[in-house]
C-alpha cells in the first residue's frame, strides 16, 4: 500500500523500489502510472528570480507476480527507480540561466520468494539498470565554465536484492527487510570542452528498506515503511571537468532516511480508502548546487480502492511540501528557494487471476 509515496522523494528516488506485488495472492498483474507537477522557483543573489526551475515528469510500472508451487513465487518488475528534471531558463536568471540537468533510469528486476513456513520467508533477485542523462552549466556563477555540457550515453548494468520476511495472516501482520545492492556504471561521457568520448564511472547508490505492516481491526490496517538509501555514493566525475575542478562532482547529495505512516481502511464491500504522512529529514550540509534546489520534504497522501472480481482500480493524490535551501559557495548565498512544493496525481490497475 506504498503507491506514490515517494513521488518526490529524497536524492533522485521517484519510486521506493516497492516490492508490494511479491506478496499478493495467486496470480498478480498490476500497471501504475502517475504525473507528478513540482513547483520550485527562488531567488538569486542579484534580486532575480530563477523561475520554475523543476519540470512535470511522468512515471509508470509494471509487476507481474505467479505462484510456482504452494512454497515459491516469482515476480517480473518494470520500473523508473531515479530520475532528475532540473532546467534553469535563460531568460530569467543571469547568475543560473541555462543550468540544466536530466537523468533518467529504467529497470528490469526478476525477484523470487521461498516460504519455508507459514511465518518466514526469503526472497531475491537480479536486477538490470539502465541510465542516461545530461548536463549543462549555464549563467554568470560557472565563471569560465560557463556553457559547459556534458552528455552522458545509455550505460547497463546489473544488481541484485535480498531480503527476507514474517507474516502473521490471522493479524494481517507483515515485516519484510530489503536490500538493494549499489549498480556501478561505466558511462560513455561527451563534453564539449573535449573532441573525443571520454569514460565516466558513476554508482547508483545502495539502498535498504524495511516494511511493516498490521491489522489493528478487522476492517483497519496500519502501515508504514523506513527507507535509507547511500546517495552519498552517488558521485559524477567527468574526466575533463575533473582535470579544471579536482575533487568536486556535478552531484552533491547526503544520504537520505525517509520515513512513512499510513492508515488503510475498508469503507464497504468493494471499497477502502488510504491516508499516509511521508518525511524526510533535512540535510544538516548546506546545498553547493543549483541542481539540487530543494532539502526535505513532508508528503501527504490520500487514496481510495475500488474492487469488482478480480479488478482493483485505485487512484491516488499527493501533496508534497519540499524543505526550503539557500545555494552557496564559500559561505555565500547565491540563490534562495523557499516555499517549494509538489503535487501528484496517479492511478494503479491490478488484477488478480
Amino acid at each position: 500500500m506504498m503507491w506514490g509515496l515517494c513521488a518526490q522523494a529524497g536524492g533522485l528516488d521517484r519510486t521506493g523500489q516497492d516490492l508490494g506485488p511479491l506478496f499478493e495472492n495467486g496470480r498478480y498483474l498490476s500497471v501504475e502510472t502517475y504525473t507528478v507537477r513540482p513547483r520550485i522557483q527562488g531567488t538569486d543573489a542579484l534580486g532575480k528570480s530563477t523561475g520554475q526551475v523543476a519540470d512535470d515528469y511522468t512515471q509508470w510500472g509494471f509487476a507481474y507476480k505467479q505462484d510456482v508451487n504452494p512454497r515459491t513465487s516469482v515476480l517480473l518488475m518494470l520500473s523508473k527507480p531515479f530520475g532528475l528534471d532540473i532546467a534553469y531558463s535563460p531568460q530569467q536568471s543571469p547568475l543560473f540561466g541555462g543550468t540544466q540537468a536530466r537523468v533518467s533510469s529504467h529497470e528490469l528486476m526478476g525477484a523470487l520468494r521461498y516460504r519455508w513456513d507459514e511465518h518466514w520467508a526469503v526472497h531475491g533477485g537480479l536486477r538490470l539498470q539502465r541510465t542516461e542523462g545530461h548536463v549543462a552549466l549555464g549563467g554568470m556563477v560557472f565563471g569560465g565554465l560557463n556553457g559547459y555540457r556534458v552528455d552522458f550515453r545509455p550505460s547497463t548494468e546489473p544488481g541484485y536484492l535480498l531480503g527476507m520476511s514474517y507474516e502473521r495472516p490471522d493479524r494481517t501482520l507483515r515485516v519484510a527487510a530489503t536490500y538493494y545492492s549499489a549498480i556501478k556504471h561505466k558511462i560513455a561521457t561527451r563534453e564539449n570542452l573535449w573532441p573525443g568520448e571520454t569514460r565516466t564511472a558513476s554508482t547508483a547508490p545502495q539502498s535498504f528498506n524495511l516494511d511493516v505492516q498490521t491489522g489493528i481491526t478487522p476492517s483497519t490496517l496500519l502501515f508504514g515503511q523506513i527507507r535509507w538509501t547511500n546517495w552519498s555514493q552517488f558521485r559524477l566525475h567527468p574526466q575533463t571537468l575533473a582535470a579544471i575542478l579536482p575533487g568536486r562532482s556535478l552531484a552533491d547529495m547526503e544520504d537520505t532516511t525517509t520515513y512513512t505512516l499510513g492508515l488503510g481502511q475498508r469503507l464497504a464491500a468493494n471499497w477502502s480508502g488510504f491516508v499516509a504522512v511521508a518525511y524526510d529529514k533535512r540535510s544538516d550540509k548546506a546545498a553547493l548546487s543549483p541542481l539540487r534546489p530543494t532539502d526535505g520534504r513532508l508528503g501527504y497522501t490520500v487514496g481510495m480502492s475500488y474492487q469488482q472480481g478480480q479488478f482493483k482500480l485505485t487512484p491516488w493524490l499527493s501533496y508534497q511540501r519540499l524543505g526550503s535551501v539557500d545555494i552557496s559557495s564559500g559561505g555565500t548565498t547565491l540563490a534562495a528557494f523557499d516555499a517549494e512544493s509538489a503535487t501528484a496525481f496517479g492511478i494503479k490497475l491490478g488484477y488478480q487471476f
